[in-house]
């Protein structure tokens, strides 16, 4: 089958006059010793053992067939942006026509060639360019070359980015005589001798520079490879001075990066806490949920006798006081309790939690404190041995958390926002979740970077504004800065799932703090200082919302122009409740609290209090028992089931977005899914019984290009009766990567309606979710049907859906876990028992064993 190339590409004779130069200076030096070594000195030419970076104008070119066919071509990783249209490369339609008012998809291939290889490959560039046949094996290269819009070596401009630069010149006018670190990412190459040598040259640079290399990791399973130093300020001048000398000209180095900062940006004023009642000793079962963060209070009453506490870095020695044991022991707080400010408790749950401390306080300015990740250590690298000795054991001691499920990572490097390509971490934790089998709940990040309002608005106005018009004219600036609100590391990774903070808590209105004021109106909205995305490939990130506290925002101006930042002590104004240590050790205190961390615990929370419910159910029909290894899917698939979009709020994001300039309904759509993902999670949804309503799971492993059928039984009352009726399914799954292909994930799964279309109900696709393009690009497929129509009943009175996986990286030969929760629900006016009647349908289809 020959696929349809989507992109205009110029003309042999202009692909000559493009790049041609590039491959004649390569051809000049290739014979020559002498020529070849001052390619080597010039780090803007093509030379052997030298990154080069393949930019190819085309959606088709199989880049990856190409290479192989080259001994010597090592291939390094590939990414993608777009090209503006221009007289060389357009779209095209249908019909071939051009369209220049649609960007141009671009791959871009990172390999690293030997001295062999580029002979070959300058070889097969002459017979191109002299119109000769290229034949077999090497066809494609003719397809290389002609949508190729450049060809270059991976350079100083792309070892030091715009961030890092910015970062670093913040810092020498900050603190011009102190140290700087930063992390230094190498090529993982294909040999260990490769890779020794490059640490061997780094430490060599280092140390002549006066400076030291305080640690070092790889992790060839996410082909990772990286150091971090300290270096004089001296040193940091000079790569931003002259970047084509010294380590930015490296090629063994992929990037140069600012150190990670992990971090809580939402810090408490202890003296604001209030008084907790004691938990009742009761009997608790191993833990299936983890917290990797800060040290815990262990003896707190919300908390004694309720943790098993992994500490073999002996981060607990470096608290000096117990009001310094804040972070860890809000986030254990809430995974067991929810949120201390319900009326009605949800908590405790019924299990102990396992907690693994991987931050603890540092100094930061003359007087303050921050817990924060270690500074001599690569973050990364300590992620990793946590869950190394969870699940496999660390040198002579056993794996130390085997009964674990579910694993909560409330932090976030403020230092590494995402842009399109996926950080290690988040590579990271996606091997990680497949490997061991487990859900991994990671926070969106908070931003605090102040977001720019209209120009003449002073603080006045915006406070004295009605609250819908407050809302909307922070929402529309909001989006208008999005390209710097974007998701923290590790956030965007795929087979993890991301939370938000949603703008709700339990607190009644009672003011604001001094120059502050509640911006939002609606709790179906994230905070304004709740990271957006979209994630990987524009899929949907974060998934879901969850409560974050009713974030106030402030100004450090009264005039136009005004500039709002985040309130960073909720105070007891707005917050999320939960357990603290008191300024003089008190044990019964809690505070309140505010932010995506907030959201990320009681997410577990949540994930806690669903197993329990299930693990409640009567092992009978139709309820079997969830197998252990199955927890995982079967958590994530309804934690997301439990999300929807307001429509309301829905409609007002599309509605700024147009006003905003964005045109396209679906770009549109995007950037409502950047904001509320698949919406705000109700956990009572998927836990609690209803008459109008009825949930459905089941689990099963699949293969490629397999497709499992589900039937759900329509209560027989709803045939050719009208009135609202919704079905709302949802599957997912954890997939294996292929960290070497640009679609990395290497199972998709999508749910597709198996008979009438309409699903027997008279239903269609519900307009207040992502757009069906976006539905299923990482590990969760979530879509919701809606419709009043009377209709009779078809497919003998079933929903009939299919799951089906398909490959998307790759060969996929290995089985994959997946769950899928189904709802079918009614309105209140529908006088129709759904649960009842779903129940009976089932109860007659299951065959029950003899004695």
């Amino acid at each position: 089958m020959t696929i349809q190339e989507e992109v205009a590409a110029p003309s042999a004779e202009r692909q000559v006059q493009r790049v041609g130069p590039k491959f004649d200076r390569l051809s000049r030096a290739l014979p020559d010793p002498q020529r070849l070594a001052e390619l080597r000195e010039d780090p803007a030419a093509i030379a052997p053992e030298r990154a080069l970076v393949f930019e190819i104008a085309s959606t088709v070119v199989d880049f990856h067939r190409a290479l192989r066919q080259i001994s010597g071509l090592e291939f390094l990783g590939e990414d993608e942006d777009e090209l503006e249209p221009n007289d060389d490369f357009a779209t095209t339609d249908k019909d071939g026509n051009r369209r220049d008012d649609k960007a141009v998809p671009r791959r871009l291939f990172f390999t690293l060639p030997d001295a062999a290889a580029l002979r070959e490959l300058v070889s097969l560039w002459n017979r191109y360019r002299s119109g000769e046949n290229i034949t077999r094996p090497h066809t494609e290269w003719k397809r290389v070359f002609a949508h190729l819009s450049d060809i270059r070596p991976w350079g100083p401009q792309d070892r030091v980015t715009d961030d890092t630069k910015q970062e670093w010149l913040e810092r020498l006018r900050d603190f011009p005589d102190e140290p700087v670190r930063f992390e230094v990412e190498f090529w993982y190459r294909a040999t260990t001798a490769l890779r020794y040598r490059a640490h061997q040259r780094l430490a060599e640079a280092i140390g002549e520079a006066g400076g030291q290399l305080l640690d070092q990791a790889m992790i060839p399973e996410i082909r990772y490879d990286a150091a971090l130093v300290e270096v004089r300020p001296e040193f940091v001048k000079s790569i931003l001075d002259h970047p084509d000398i010294g380590l930015a000209a490296f090629d063994e180095v992929m990037v140069l990066r600012p150190q990670s900062l992990v971090t809580d940006t939402h810090g408490p004023d202890l003296d604001e806490a209030s008084e907790t009642e004691p938990d009742e000793e009761t009997e608790l079962s191993p833990p299936v949920a983890a917290l990797l963060d800060g040290m815990p209070m262990a003896q707190h009453h919300k908390l004694a006798g309720r943790l098993e506490i992994d500490d073999p870095d002996d981060f607990a020695a470096q608290y000096g006081q117990t009001d310094q044991l804040v972070h860890g022991t809000s986030m254990a707080s809430l995974i067991l309790h929810g949120d201390l400010n319900r009326a009605v408790p949800t908590g405790p749950v019924n299990r102990r939690l396992y907690v693994r401390p991987v931050m603890y306080p540092q100094q930061v300015g003359f007087d303050d404190f921050e817990e924060r990740m270690p500074p001599n250590k690569l973050a990364i690298d300590l992620i990793w041995r946590a869950f190394i000795r969870m699940f496999e054991g660390e040198g002579d001691v056993e794996p130390t958390a085997t009964t674990v499920r579910i694993v909560n990572m409330s932090l976030g490097d403020l230092n590494r926002r995402f842009a399109g390509i996926l950080s290690p971490w988040a590579r990271l934790i996606d091997f990680l979740a497949w490997q061991h089998g487990v859900l991994i709940l990671v926070s969106a990040g908070n931003i605090p970077d102040p977001v720019s309002l209209e120009e003449g608005l002073a603080w006045a106005d915006f406070e004295d504004a009605a609250p819908e018009e407050r809302e909307a004219i922070l929402l529309k600036a909001i989006l208008r800065n999005r390209a710097h609100r974007r998701l923290l590391a590790p956030s965007e990774g795929l087979n993890c799932l991301t939370i938000g903070a949603a703008h709700v808590d339990e607190i009644s209105p009672n003011g604001a703090g001094a120059m502050a004021v509640d911006p939002y109106a609606s709790p179906f909205l994230p905070n304004p200082s709740s990271a957006q995305g979209l994630g990987y490939l524009k899929g949907v990130k974060p998934e879901i919302l969850l409560p974050g506290g009713r974030e106030h925002v402030r100004t450090l101006t009264n005039t136009a122009p005004i500039s709002l930042i985040p309130a960073r002590r909720p105070g007891r104004y707005f917050g999320i409740g939960a357990a603290a240590p008191g300024t003089a050790g008190e044990l019964s205190r809690k505070l309140n609290f505010s932010g995506t961390s907030i959201s990320t615990a009681l997410a577990t929370h949540g994930a806690l209090r669903i197993l329990e419910a299930l693990e409640k159910l009567p092992e009978e029909p139709p309820h079997p028992s969830v197998d252990p290894t199955f927890h995982a899917v079967v958590l994530k698939s309804l934690l997301v089931h439990a999300a929807k979009w307001d429509p309301e709020i829905a409609a007002k994001i599309e509605k700024i977005s147009r006003d905003n300039g964005t045109g396209h309904w679906e770009h549109r759509r995007d950037d409502a899914a950047r904001l509320l993902g698949f919406g705000v999670v109700d956990i009572d949804r998927v836990i609690d019984c209803a008459e109008h309503r009825a949930t459905l799971i089941g689990w099963n492993t699949i293969h490629a290009k397999e497709t499992d059928e589900f039937r759900i039984p329509i209560p027989t009352d709803l045939e050719n009766l009208g009135g609202f009726r919704a079905v709302t399914a949802t599957a997912a799954w954890l997939s294996p990567l292929n960290v070497n292909h640009r679609m990395y994930r290497m199972a998709k799964l999508e749910i597709s309606h198996g008979g009438d279309k309409r699903l027997s109900l008279g239903v269609e696709n519900a307009k207040d979710q992502p757009s069906h393009n976006s539905f299923g690009r990482g590990t969760v497929f979530h879509r919701r049907w809606t419709g009043e129509d009377a209709m009779p009943f078809v497919d003998e009175g079933d929903i009939v859906l299919n799951v089906s996986c398909k490959p998307s990286a790759g060969d996929l030969d290995i089985p994959i876990p997946y769950a899928v929760a189904v709802t079918l629900e009614v309105g209140e006016d529908v006088r129709v028992d759904v649960y009842e009647r779903v129940k009976a349908r089932l109860k007659q289809r299951v065959a029950v064993p003899a004695a």
